[in-house]
């Protein structure tokens, strides 16, 4: 199996009407990796309610596992600084404990594909640097650098947690190149 570490995100575009789709690295990812045949792990936080149960069941649709554990209450949008975030119920809101329990019941994942843009904030970061640390057996990571501009928190942080990931991994890729993610986790 290939575990995914990356955001689902709803979009909402405009047909012939308002029509939802799901979209996020983590989600394509998933969806890609599926699609090529192969077991797809998705670990993002979902919120509950209709929202989350959407995507639950669009996940389900396709085929791609995800860990009911990670749905989480929708918290209000804050503005900082004229940024509207959201709390808790954000990817970048991975727990190490949630992440850490994910990976010691889906003991068979050899490999993970994870958005850089959680490796740029806090507490997403140190979680995922720390229960990747603790798999064993230790798998193969791809690091996807492909993110939209303006999404990378801070560069810094990034830049850290990615020196520490190759000492916890067997074989570590950072790209932003597609098709050699690809070529690397399976």
């Amino acid at each position: 199996m290939i575990a995914v570490i990356g955001e689902m995100a709803t979009v909402f575009e405009k047909r012939d009407g308002w029509h939802m789709e799901y979209g996020g690295m983590g989600y394509c990812w998933a969806s890609r990796l599926k699609e090529e045949g192969q077991d797809a792990l998705l670990l993002s936080v979902l919120p509950s309610g209709n929202v989350g149960k959407g995507m639950a069941e669009a996940l389900v649709a396709k085929g791609i596992v995800f860990d009911p554990d990670l749905l989480q209450p929708m918290a209000p949008a804050i503005s900082i600084d004229g940024e509207w975030f959201i709390r808790s119920s954000s990817p970048t809101a991975l727990s190490a404990e949630r992440v850490a329990d994910a990976f010691s019941y889906f003991a068979d994942i050899r490999s993970v594909v994870i958005s850089s843009v959680l490796l740029s904030y806090n507490p997403a970061a140190s979680a995922i640097l720390d229960s990747v640390s603790f798999m064993s057996p230790r798998p193969r990571a791809a690091i996807d650098l492909s993110a939209p501009e303006g999404a990378i928190g801070s560069k810094d942080l990034m830049d850290r947690t990615l020196r520490s990931f190759s000492a916890c991994v067997d074989d570590i890729l950072i790209s932003d190149d597609k098709e050699a993610i690809l070529g690397f986790v399976r």
